[in-house]
């Protein structure tokens, strides 16, 4: 495959069969970045190749002017909805089908959700294609948010994707293209892993410090490439480092609109096969939504109950304590009773009684109130455990699932929670939970836990890996920890922290028919 980035020079991907091909764009805003991402995009689509973008505004829905295997999702110019949940089913689908999507993330508004969306989906991406094996091109958009310099706990899952992809993307046909106006801020490991670089102007220090910016890069693979060169490039020009060395190329303009410039457009219209396909799916998204709203409704109606009797709880109080003091009042010590016998000679012994008795109904009353407002408290507690519950089990929003059945043998969405006791038995938990299978994601760790494959640390990713190699089980790595904190809870696991968490066999833990080596140990 040969994409040509002007009529003179182009990048023939045979040359790096063995190494992979890793693409970097670098430059300041307005410079081309875009337009050179878009040559090799349409390069790619017009030999057959396949390719996922991700962006944070559109501007990519252009390629459908030219191409009817390209959907977008997300953003104002979709073909699908964006639905976070979903990243794994838009891989697969896109992978079955041989789609090229353009993923708009701008429909998801808090920043935090958007970086796990795309570490799901970049996830799903590296674990689906060992299966399909495509020749597929991934473009990130303003790279540095989702690989950035400075990452913390919020972007390190991120991070830690993009830097897989980079590094490992090869060997299964995955060849990033990492788009960038700030080289400062996208982090070293992901970029030094690119061997072709197209370096397009800058002029700003900080994006040319030899410590951080874009000349860190041009000194670590000792490029004959000077600051002042950069700075005097032409709009649309770059000099381009690759394999058989540095060139300065104005690359031509690309075939399609720009999507920033150019938002309306003509698309071409979808085969029948990829319409029928994208009805299916929309059909999922759709039911998934509805299902979230309807979670959501309820759990904020239940907050609504609780504040009520909250508010309630608070003016009975307010009572109790006027009357609980009016009674001391009356029990007071002799002292008060001669300074106030002005007020207590006017009130009858009856009536003492009366006022008492009400006090003893208002605390009554506030006892009663707080017991509601605790059970409801508990009651919205368990509602949320049941929801996590319910999006791990049913991830294409809650519907009937051939994967569960019902107490009376029909499909249905009956739910169960597996008991665990310290002798396990996966057959003897499908006996007590008829409605739990061991297809399950707790059903297949426990399976593994039995084949002693806990019988030391294991991380999220090691379990992931072993649930493909033994069972061919994909999940996502929420879905294993949701089970994991489970078995943590119920003393099966244990865990503990280092640089990320580790799981191991509870010492003790038993299971029927095999013996377990007695082994120390704390966890945290």
């Amino acid at each position: 495959m040969k994409l040509r980035l002007s009529p003179d020079f182009f990048v023939d991907t045979d040359e790096y069969k063995r190494e992979g091909l890793r693409f970097s764009i670098l430059a300041m805003s307005g410079h081309g970045k875009s337009n050179a991402a878009a040559d090799i995009v349409e390069d790619v689509l017009d030999q057959h190749g396949q390719v996922i973008i991700i962006e944070p505004i559109p501007e990519w829905h252009t390629l459908k002017a030219r191409f009817n295997n390209v959907v977008v999702i997300g953003g104002p110019y979709q073909d699908l909805p964006l639905e976070p949940s979903f990243a794994h089913e838009y891989v697969q689908a896109a992978l079955e089908k041989g789609i090229s999507l353009v993923v708009n993330i701008s429909d998801i508004e808090d920043d935090v959700e958007q970086l796990h969306f795309v570490s799901s989906f970049l996830w799903n991406l590296y674990r689906l294609e060992q299966k399909y094996r495509r020749v597929l091109f991934l473009v990130l958009e303003e790279a540095d948010i989702y690989a950035p310099q400075m990452w913390d706990q919020v972007s390190k899952q991120s991070l830690s994707r993009v830097s897989l992809i980079a590094k490992h993307g090869r060997k299964i046909g995955i060849f990033p293209i990492l788009i960038s106006q700030r080289p400062a801020d996208l982090h070293k490991s992901p970029l030094s892993q690119c061997n072709v670089n197209l370096f397009g102007k800058f002029t700003s220090p900080a994006d040319l410090d030899p410590k951080t910016g874009l000349m860190f890069l041009v000194k670590k693979q000792h490029l004959a490439i000077t600051e002042d060169q950069i700075m005097k490039l032409p709009t649309g020009s770059f000099i381009v480092a690759h394999k058989g060395g540095v060139d300065t190329v104005a690359v031509r303009k690309r075939l399609c609109p720009h999507g920033a410039d150019t938002p309306l457009i003509e698309p071409k219209p979808f085969t029948a096969d990829l319409s029928r396909a994208l009805g299916s799916l929309q059909e999922e998204i759709t039911k998934a939504i509805s299902a979230k709203k309807e979670e959501e409704s309820t759990v904020k109606r239940l907050e609504h109950q609780v504040q009520e009797l909250k508010q309630r709880n608070e003016q009975l109080a307010e009572k109790a304590n006027i009357k609980v003091s009016f009674k001391e009042m009356i029990a007071g010590n002799s002292e008060d009773n001669v300074s106030q016998g002005h007020v207590l000679s006017n009130v009858k012994p009856e009536e003492t009684e009366k006022l008492e008795n009400r006090v003893k109904l208002l605390e009554g009353m506030k006892k009663s109130l707080e017991k509601q407002v605790n059970d409801q408290a508990e009651e919205l507690k368990l509602y949320g455990e049941f929801q996590s519950v319910l999006r791990r089990i049913f991830p294409k929003g809650i519907q009937p699932n051939p994967f569960l059945t019902s107490d009376s043998g029909g499909t249905g969405a009956t739910v169960g929670l597996q008991h665990i006791k310290k002798i396990v038995s996966i057959e003897e938990a499908q006996l007590i939970v008829p409605t739990i299978r061991t297809d399950t994601v707790k059903g297949k760790i426990l399976a593994l836990a039995q084949n002693s494959f806990f019988e030391s640390w294991r991380s999220v990713g090691d379990i992931s890996a072993k649930l493909v190699d033994d069972y061919r089980f994909n999940t996502s790595d929420q879905a294993i920890n949701g089970a994991l904190k489970e078995l943590v809870d119920e003393q099966v696991l244990g865990m503990k922290h280092t640089d990320r968490n580790r799981w191991e066999l509870a010492p003790n833990v038993v299971f029927e028919g095999k013996k377990r080596r007695q082994k120390g140990g704390n966890y945290q």
